[in-house]
């Protein structure tokens, strides 16, 4: 049988986590003999997860920590699967397989570079599929919104403490006046200047943006002073254009954090796009929906009570299946 890339990959995450059958690590091998790209392909992905289990200091998540998470996922699918062998996995498994491996290779890839870094750093922390709040050893607080990864470390003589960042967080700063706190996100950097704050930065985002809740920072890049900002106030990097703006920080930047939301009047799409980025199940509008309305707030209740809230006020039905929550109605004019 041909082996494709996504079914070599399935079987390389399984022996990666422990759990792939005698026959299916006798697939890798017999592949990975094959040429030498499929050898190299295989060895990638080990290379990958051994650096990564090298960095000094894993707070909260770590890989084994993500690996036993898929291991259990991979289990748990393969309950619902006869044989691997005697047919392709469904195309449902095989995404959800993928993601899977696809965030912790990320991760993975994120400890690697900072690894490789001259000065490599005393903490990193990571946050996959769940937010993560943590201490770093200067005494900041941070929380980590998912699919996240921290790096950080203090430079003694400078008297610099270094973070960098890919993904979203929430910093509040231990200041300490004869010593700097810069976080880097791969050139452009937020200097604290005695703060809490939120920085956006997602590798695939054309913008990172960053929201000030107390305090001030400066924003800025090596040929670029930037902006301050101060409390209450939002910058925004576009990196195609190179240029910072200012605007008005939307009313939910830190639900992800505080799981409090606040609709004035908002029409149902903004809604359920501001869930979808917190909660794991996602939601989907029906036809005629989005011209809807809502004004209503919610302090930390949990997804299901939310959609049903949202479909009592706005008289909808709720269909759940696959992990999705679909909302039906006639519509608004």
């Amino acid at each position: 049988m041909e082996k494709s890339p996504d079914y070599i990959d399935e079987l390389i995450g399984k022996q990666l986590a422990g759990e792939a059958q005698p026959e299916e690590i006798a697939i890798i091998e017999s592949w990975a003999k094959e040429n030498d790209d499929n050898r190299k392909y295989v060895d990638h992905f080990r290379i990958i997860f051994q650096k990564a289990a090298e960095v000094t200091s894993f707070q909260t998540f770590d890989t084994d920590a993500a690996w036993d998470r898929l291991r259990r996922s991979l289990q748990k699918d393969q309950t619902k699967t006869t044989n691997i062998q005697g047919g392709p996995i469904s195309r449902q498994l095989a995404w959800r397989i993928a993601a899977s491996i696809a965030v912790v290779i990320s991760v993975g890839l994120f400890a690697y570079r900072m690894l490789t870094k001259e000065t490599a750093p005393s903490v990193v922390v990571l946050a996959e599929k769940e937010v993560v709040s943590d201490t770093l050893p200067d005494g900041s607080d941070v929380t980590l919104n998912k699919e996240t990864a921290l790096a950080y470390s203090f430079d003694k003589k400078e008297k610099i403490h270094h973070v960098r960042l890919q993904g979203e967080a929430y910093f509040n700063v231990n200041h300490e006046e004869n010593k700097t706190f810069i976080i880097d996100m791969a050139g452009v950097y937020v200097r604290d200047i005695g703060t809490s704050f939120n920085v956006k930065a997602y590798p695939e985002a054309n913008t990172i943006e960053v929201v000030v809740e107390k305090g001030e920072v400066l924003f800025y890049t090596d040929k670029d002073s930037g902006v301050n900002l101060r409390e209450n106030g939002k910058g925004i990097y576009n990196k195609t254009t190179k240029t910072f703006t200012i605007d008005q920080p939307e009313a939910n930047v830190l639900a992800y954090k505080t799981r409090i939301f606040s609709f004035s009047d908002t029409d149902l799409v903004t809604v359920v796009d501001a869930l979808n980025a917190v909660y794991d199940k996602r939601i989907f509008l029906g036809e005629g929906l989005k011209k809807c309305h809502l004004t209503v707030s919610f302090n930390n209740e949990s997804q299901d009570e939310i959609v049903m809230v949202i479909a009592e006020t706005l008289g909808l039905t709720i269909k759940e299946s696959e992990g999705n929550i679909a909302l039906e109605g006639p519509g608004c004019e």
